[in-house]
């Protein structure tokens, strides 16, 4: 299934299950906090979902029928994040070899993660906001895995089976502040600036995703490819991934990415200025049977409201760091 939550009015958390690729019909049921992994947990989630798409389908099939129950066209709405809330947004930095040797980095003993703040998580079509202070903006397709189970130390061999569901993710980057933090050994602030996380559109099931050790990844500014790889090349395997990461216990909607492949804009040579993102950019992040993660890059020129009730502060001018070049994340 390619699970969707969506809203038409604010402050509305509905979900549907994907007809074609512009329809969606939507699931009855409460729509609590996280109605994606809610709606999963369901010991009858398949036989509803597959029930309410044949009473869409017939009625679609019925040339007397002008309509059909709860079934929306996909532009008509609002796509949100699948996951509302995550607890945990874990990266992998130097997790593909194609990767690394663009970086002149050297393969990690173990798989090497920072935390992305839930703050930075948008949806599909959403903004992506270019900060007043930040001068290098960067993008990096990934594949993020959703975890649907509660879990601690589990074994590589039944990993996949706490993942809800996998996601196209983008992990944008403000490499100038990125690479200063590094320097001193830590990277926050450069990877979560809010809208520095997209993800999306759908959240397709394990049944409908296929092996993800083996989906190609595409990554396109304005048409143009700027990545291409797979899954394939990841150092370490999902499977390795949930194993190694679930000694911190996993919890449902934590989010666990795969890094991302060569073709980033900071290591393009000769000169990266003409790769790096811009206001007026559309980014398309699309995986093999995933879908295609659409987003475009906005100048901030005031302060970015938020879904929740408040309201950011005025960024302030300048930045306290120093353009910093070369590390691998």
């Amino acid at each position: 299934m390619r699970l969707l939550r969506f809203q038409q009015r604010p402050i509305e958390n509905r979900i549907g299950v994907m007809i074609d690729a512009n329809r969606i019909v939507e699931l009855p049921g409460q729509k609590n906090s996280e109605p994606i992994l809610d709606f999963l947990h369901d010991p009858k989630h398949e036989a509803r979902a597959v029930q309410t798409l044949d009473n869409a389908k017939k009625q679609l099939a019925n040339p007397e029928e002008k309509s059909a129950k709860g079934v929306i066209d996909l532009d008509s709405v609002t796509v949100l994040p699948p996951i509302a809330r995550p607890a945990k947004i874990i990266c992998l930095g130097g997790n593909f070899s194609d990767h690394l040797q663009e970086g002149s980095a050297s393969l990690p003993p173990f798989p090497v993660s920072f935390l992305k703040s839930p703050t930075s998580l948008v949806g599909h079509k959403a903004p992506v906001f270019y900060p007043p202070k930040v001068k290098l903006l960067d993008y990096e397709v990934e594949l993020a895995a959703v975890i649907g189970e509660k879990c601690k130390d589990v074994s590589k061999k039944n990993a996949l089976d706490y993942v809800a569901g996998f996601s196209v993710f983008n992990d944008i980057s403000a490499r100038d502040i990125q690479f200063a933090e590094m320097k001193r050994g830590f990277c926050n602030l450069g990877k979560n600036f809010a809208s520095f996380a997209p993800m999306g559109p759908f959240l397709v099931t394990p049944d409908q995703a296929g092996n993800p050790d083996n989906l190609e990844m595409e990554l396109r500014v304005n048409g143009q490819i700027r990545q291409f790889s797979s899954t394939k090349n990841m150092v370490f395997k999902m499977r390795e991934l949930v194993e190694f990461f679930s000694s911190m216990t996993l919890e449902p909607g934590d989010i666990i990415t795969s890094g991302t492949p060569s073709g980033v804009a900071i290591y393009r040579k000769p000169d990266k200025t003409l790769y790096l993102l811009k206001p007026g950019d559309l980014v398309e992040s699309k995986i093999e049977s995933l879908g295609k993660l659409q987003n475009t890059i906005v100048r901030e020129t005031k302060p970015v409201r938020l879904t929740v009730t408040r309201q950011l502060a005025p960024a302030r001018t300048g930045s306290p760091f120093k353009n910093a070049e070369h590390e691998t994340s």
